[in-house]
């Protein structure tokens, strides 16, 4: 039994995954997704839509334990960067369809390993992770490889990259350098 728990608790801790925030898009100019994003800070602070985060968001989304790895790396990518000093990053942990126990466990973990300045910037969904999908680019199709990671550029509320792969200094610099607005 304890070798099963365990099994299913890297399973979950698998599932951790960074992510930001994103509201318009060209594939969805009323904004509807964004109405439907729905997560929990680490710090227990509710998160609907875009109410209450950063204007300038970067986010990393890996949807499947395959590319963790990958995600982790953009993230530690993008928090070296000095072209984030102005932008807000925000790490997502999707668990929706993950037994209670196993979110409470994945939650209790990321607050001992996350330093408590950073709880604001971890956002855990356990609901509608198929938004977040939509707002990353994420059609559902090959997510289980490592390079499906989905990053993604939102300023002022609208999409102006998105980047789909292994970080690198040429993505890096594609995903800072891609104009934004009309």
């Amino acid at each position: 039994m304890r070798r099963r728990r365990l099994g299913a608790a890297a399973l979950a801790s698998a599932l951790a995954v960074a992510l930001v925030s994103a509201a318009y898009s060209e594939d969805d100019p009323s904004g509807e997704a964004a109405g439907r994003l729905r997560a929990v800070t680490l710090d227990g602070r509710e998160v609907a839509g875009l109410v209450g985060l950063a204007p300038r968001s970067l986010f990393v989304a890996s949807f499947h334990r395959a590319a963790n790895g990958s995600g982790r790396a953009w993230r530690a990518a993008l928090d070296e960067d000095d072209r984030t000093g102005g932008w807000s990053v925000y790490s997502v942990v999707v668990l929706e369809g993950a037994p209670r126990m196993i979110r409470r466990l994945v939650v209790r973990g990321l607050r001992g390993e996350a330093p408590a300045e950073r709880h604001g910037s971890f956002l855990v969904v356990e609901e509608g992770a198929d938004a977040w999908r939509a707002l990353a680019g994420s059609e559902g199709v090959g997510e289980d490889q490592e390079d499906a990671v989905f990053v993604v550029r939102l300023e002022s509320g609208q999409v102006c990259a998105r980047y789909r792969g292994l970080v690198s200094a040429a993505a890096l610099d594609r995903l800072f350098s891609a104009p934004c607005g009309p």
